[in-house]
């Protein structure tokens, strides 16, 4: 099991996998078989990668703001939570994967939901909550694994079928599909962007004077919004605050950085992460896609594979930045809202606001437009906060205060489960 869980935390591996039995059950050359195996692994590495600094430079960014406006609450990680809880649902989680993966393909292979997930450390954590989930409504652990194994191996293959009713649009083909932790939420913000939008106002035809026209660059322009994040919560931090945020960056070395440094440096970080994220996208779609067939024709004749969100970025660079700041405002005036009705405070989670609120307005802007993408990522912003509130009883026996899943499919399953299961206990 530890083999499973160290091997499903490094989904490059696993994608690196998929494409090395593809291109040998395509009978490839023995220099396409490692040319293709390995590309695969550095383009989602290099996502990873991009990732990573992302999330260095939104976690500074993150305390940096929430000290300088004193907000505490609960924050929405899924990373946090599974990492508390490893030692008590790891094993069974690993489990439910397993059987999840099986049940997957097998769906993929005789019926027509054809989409293998391959995001798979997004469906472990999963697995950690519907298993929370379960045992605290006293469910023995076969029980637990049969019936978490069933809803998320389904959740696997229908989920993106789904979608793909949308996401085909945007990718320009059926070549593959998306597979991710909000779902829920592109899909309602692709119908409601649809309702209400109006396709016509592409975000990424918005008409700019010439004098701003180098907001059109996306590195530019992604540059310039986390600058003016960082330069406002500069502003309204203390001197220690952003020490403190410095800290976090430089370490023991943030004593010799300038603050107008730090804020310029960490921005254009941020726009290499993106751009790295954005270029490892380009390497490893060009692979797997290619690679998959051969892994599909033997496994399931027709599948598609289902793979990150974080590919749709480079179709709407514009849609991505307007989905991130438009999640994040919701998110802040949720935090003003949820006191006076009685719910506890969700912490913005600054990387979901980005990837998810980012995605969101792809979608909501490919059904309607600029307006489309705006109600798209407002909808994302409330099921970043609304779901891990009224969730986060749910998951009080675990021990880990302070943390709770974050994103829309985790919290929105969980409260299916318990619901649904809640009435045989």
């Amino acid at each position: 099991m530890d083999i499973l869980l160290s091997l499903v935390k490094t989904p490059a591996v696993i994608i690196a996998i998929v494409a090395l039995l593809g291109l040998i059950f395509q009978r490839a050359p023995i220099s396409r078989i490692i040319t293709g195996t390995l590309l695969s692994f550095i383009g989602f590495t290099m996502i990873k990668v991009g990732g990573s600094i992302l999330m260095k430079v939104l976690t500074a960014f993150s305390s940096l703001f929430s000290n300088a406006f004193n907000i505490v609450g609960v924050v929405p990680s899924n990373e946090a939570i599974m990492a508390a809880t490893i030692d008590k649902l790891g094993a069974t989680a690993a489990l439910i994967l397993l059987f999840s993966m099986v049940l997957n393909i097998l769906l993929a292979r005789f019926t027509r939901f054809k989409n293998i997930y391959l995001s798979l450390h997004l469906v472990l954590f999963m697995a950690f909550a519907l298993t929370a989930v379960l045992a605290e409504l006293g469910y023995s652990h076969f029980a637990i694994v049969t019936i978490a194994s069933i809803f998320i191996g389904c959740y696997m293959a229908i989920s993106p079928y789904i979608l793909s009713k949308f996401s085909r649009d945007i990718i320009g083909s059926n070549d593959y599909a998306i597979s991710h932790a909000a779902i829920s939420s592109y899909i309602i913000g692709s119908y409601m962007g649809k309702w209400f939008g109006n396709k016509k106002h592409d975000t990424e035809h918005v008409v700019i004077s010439n004098k701003f026209d180098f907001i059109r660059e996306p590195n530019v322009a992604t540059l310039l919004t986390m600058l003016i994040l960082l330069i406002i919560s500069s502003i309204f931090a203390t001197q220690p605050q952003v020490k403190e945020a410095m800290v976090q960056v430089y370490g023991a070395g943030a004593a010799d950085k300038n603050v107008l440094i730090f804020v310029l440096e960490q921005s254009a970080i941020f726009a290499c992460g993106l751009y790295m994220a954005k270029a490892g996208v380009n390497m490893f779609t060009a692979e797997i896609v290619p690679a998959f067939k051969g892994f599909a024709k033997v496994f399931a004749p027709g599948a598609v594979p289902a793979v990150d969100v974080m590919v749709l970025f480079t179709k709407a660079p514009n849609a991505t930045l307007i989905g991130f700041l438009v999640s994040f405002l919701v998110e802040l005036v949720c935090i003003l809202i949820f006191p006076f009705i009685g719910l506890p405070i969700i912490v913005p989670g600054i990387m979901a606001s980005f990837i998810t609120g980012g995605a969101a307005a792809i979608f909501g802007n490919a059904t309607g437009g600029f307006r489309g993408a705006i109600i798209a990522s407002t909808i994302n912003g409330l099921l970043l906060c609304v779901f891990p509130a009224l969730t986060l009883h749910l998951f009080a026996g675990l021990g880990a205060n302070g943390v709770t899943f974050a994103d829309p499919d985790f919290t929105i399953s969980s409260m299916l489960v318990n619901t649904v299961f809640g009435w045989f206990k």
